[in-house]
């Protein structure tokens, strides 16, 4: 069974604008409509809204975001790195002691 079509009265600048559109994406103009239309619903981007507003409240998301790895980083140098390295140097430093680490002992003969 085909698909039915219907028909929609559009400006004619405006079938002018989408047909070029439809061909420079190699594609039929339903294949077209049902993209842009999808592409609206996915993103949840209203074209009726100016879009500077959204990519402004983007950029706000993404510098929270960036700022929460950041602080998370900051964290994990400060408890984790930094106390390992100082450790690890400690292990290949030598050690300054006054005493021996180990004493010699003689064995003294008491049958001589």
């Amino acid at each position: 069974m085909s698909p039915k079509f219907s028909r929609i009265n559009f400006h004619t600048e405006t079938v002018e604008r989408f047909k070029k559109y439809a061909i420079a994406n190699d594609a039929n103009y339903t294949e077209t409509l049902e993209t842009i239309l999808d592409f609206f619903e996915k993103y949840s981007i209203n074209p009726f809204v100016p879009f500077d507003d959204s990519v402004y409240h983007l950029e706000q998301v993404i510098n929270k975001r960036m700022d929460a790895v950041e602080a998370i980083l900051r964290r994990i140098e400060t408890e984790q790195l930094k106390p390992t390295k100082n450790m690890l140097e400690s292990l290949f430093q030598p050690q300054k002691n006054d005493k021996p680490l180990l004493v010699e002992r003689k064995k003294i003969d008491s049958d001589l």
